[in-house]
């Protein structure tokens, strides 16, 4: 039973955006699937069976939730900080724990199911919205950003903006294709490949330079990872090869961010950008060590640029996050947090690298994961409800990768 919660909390990624209280405390549907699942969990492995070894996986990856906790006593809005702890990182971090003990090998691709319905339904929401026919949700009226994105014809979903639209359907659009492995035919493959139609049309539609960025390097690294495995080529059975591929992979999408900022005809959004990774600069050479506090980077911001009326009248509503995954993680969760994730994402494709098993599995993780990363590189890609949740299902996915082929539940 708590294999059919996960299932639903999975697909109920999205849903972060219907908010509700439980005795005082804020929470949503992906969190009450989540608890359920552990709950559920926690009956079939104490009283009901009489299996009760659990695994906890990949050590490091508790590091951010670690870096995490700490970072609160940072943040000056406990309130702030507490629901972001829980939201972005203890939630994601029991779905992690579930997953990595209720499936195997064997049953990875059962995970890609709703991962692709909940694809389908955000990308056919997008459509809708492009159309006209769907416009803006209950949290969404009446502000101005979403009628701007509306009068320059870019679609946001259910999501808060454009981009966090694209590095929905980027990752999770690769994330789901282990799906065709339910297929024997290639008629059957060819007609469920025909449904990525409309994830790629929400990515046009997004227009967003960042998605469509991270969406070219990880079909890139999707073939050819998936080609290297397929010949057994020596690249991609050495994870020190495969470590420093990602590295060049790294340096090429940062020119292409660079040209791509360079010739991008939102003058004012290209300012407001360069404002925000200026001051988000300046607050890491004020805090190197710690951070800013967890959820506090707007409100530092704001403190450091009270005189640049410009920016404070125009900008500071979009400096929510540094607009860079690795400032966000250094200013949230200070060095430490840094270091902790870039050392989870080097173990990641350094062990992807080295191990055998399903190639198509394998090859859409790692796609997955290059698409957080080069994205990252000019938004946000990891401090929301479904983003962080999507992070985490990874690092699940590639631990299951070496799990022993026994099914656990």
């Amino acid at each position: 039973m708590s294999r059919y919660f996960t299932l639903l909390a999975i697909f109920l990624l999205p849903a972060y955006i219907f908010r509700f209280g439980i005795l005082g405390i804020p929470t949503n549907p992906l969190e009450v699937a989540v608890g359920f699942s552990l709950l559920v969990f926690i009956v079939e492995r104490c009283v009901i069976s009489k299996n009760r070894k659990v695994t906890f996986g990949y050590w490091p990856v508790y590091l951010l939730l670690l870096f995490a906790v700490i970072s609160v006593a940072f943040s000056p809005e406990k309130t702030i900080a507490l629901g972001i702890l829980k939201g972005w990182f203890v939630v994601p971090a029991i779905l992690y724990f579930i997953i990595i003990n209720i499936f195997d090998k064997k049953s990875i691709r059962q995970i890609t199911v709703p991962l692709f319905l909940s694809l389908m339904v955000v990308s056919v929401w997008s459509a809708l919205q492009k159309f006209g026919v769907i416009t803006t949700l209950f949290y969404q009226s009446g502000d101005p950003g979403f009628n701007d994105y509306l009068i320059r014809f870019r679609s946001f979903g259910p999501f808060e903006s454009p981009n966090y639209l694209a590095m929905f359907v980027v990752s999770v659009g690769f994330l789901s294709l282990p799906i065709l492995n339910y297929f024997q035919r290639t008629i059957d493959k060819a007609l469920v490949l025909v449904f990525y139609i409309l994830p790629l049309y929400a990515l046009y539609t997004s227009r967003s330079l960042g998605g469509l960025l991270a969406f070219g390097f990880g079909l890139i690294c999707f073939f050819a990872f998936g080609l290297a495995k397929t010949y057994r080529a020596r690249l991609v059975n050495s994870g020190g090869k495969i470590a420093a591929w990602v590295g060049g992979l790294l340096v090429t999408a940062i020119a292409f961010a660079i040209i791509f900022s360079s010739i991008s005809n939102e003058t004012y959004s290209t300012h407001i950008r360069m404002d925000i990774y200026r001051y988000s600069w300046q607050l890491i050479q004020d805090h190197p060590i710690f951070g800013v506090g967890l959820g506090n980077f707007q409100s530092a911001v704001k403190a450091i640029s009270s005189t640049n009326l410009g920016f404070v009248t125009y900008g500071l509503s979009y400096a929510v996050h540094p607009q860079n995954l690795f400032l966000t993680l250094w200013l949230n969760l200070g060095l430490l947090g840094l270091l902790a994730f870039l050392y989870i994402l080097g173990s990641f494709f350094w062990s992807l690298g080295r191990r055998g098993g399903d190639i198509l599995v394998m090859a859409a993780v790692f796609a997955a994961m290059v698409t957080v990363v080069i994205h990252g590189l000019v938004d946000t890609t990891y401090f929301k409800n479904d983003l962080s949740a999507i992070f985490w299902l990874m690092l699940a996915v590639g631990f299951l990768i070496k799990k022993p082929d026994a099914t656990s539940n």
